[in-house]
């Protein structure tokens, strides 16, 4: 299977099955992670195998086997993957709120709104990443180094996020504002705001 995600181009609604799917399985990588080695990681575990889609193969290997297949991918962190893939496969993509993906071991706040902000046209939510955080502070939020795990703290900073893009970028969809500031932040793009 040939999937490989551009981290610099990750904004799709009108994924197919197999894309999402493999967009979600980037998603889960990026944790802790940087996003080129992530994306090269996928495509190491993916392009092990043939397969309709990447759940299905998944799906067919069981919990060892993707353990396995992870370790040849050299992704790391095989025990949340691992645990955290053998729920996500049962997932409907398409149609999951975000209660259904955070009830995925593993996956938190900031992987389930990245996922839903980039598959979903019209999601008006915030990716609590590093970037985003450093953004929200260079426009006078105080906002935490790193991603608050408190649901209260996040929704909270979700809030002022979105209300600062609604000044900043008013005709830019949050999914467009998201790629921006991490381009900047990232130093993937010369531009400025």
């Amino acid at each position: 299977m040939q999937i490989l995600i551009d981290p610099k181009q990750i904004t799709n609604f009108s994924r197919t099955t197999a894309e999402l799917q493999a967009f979600f399985l980037f998603g889960l990588f990026c944790a802790g992670k940087n996003s080129d080695y992530a994306s090269k990681c996928l495509a190491r575990l993916l392009n092990q195998y043939e397969g309709d889609t990447p759940f299905e193969i998944l799906k067919n290997l069981g919990e060892t086997g993707i353990h396995n297949a992870l370790v040849a991918s050299k992704i790391g962190q095989y025990g949340r993957l691992t645990k955290a893939i053998s729920q996500a496969v049962q997932l409907d993509l398409h149609t999951c709120s975000l209660e259904d993906l955070m009830n995925v071991h593993g996956v938190g706040q900031k992987t389930a709104r990245f996922f839903l902000l980039h598959t979903r046209s019209n999601v008006k939510c915030a990716v609590l990443d590093t970037h985003i955080l450093k953004f929200m502070r260079d426009n006078g939020v105080d906002a935490p180094e790193s991603t608050p795990t408190s649901v209260k703290q996040y929704e909270t900073l979700e809030k002022q996020f979105l209300f600062l893009i609604n000044i900043n970028f008013p005709f830019v969809s949050v999914a467009d504002v998201d790629l921006i500031i991490w381009k900047k932040y990232s130093g993937r793009s010369d531009s400025e705001f």
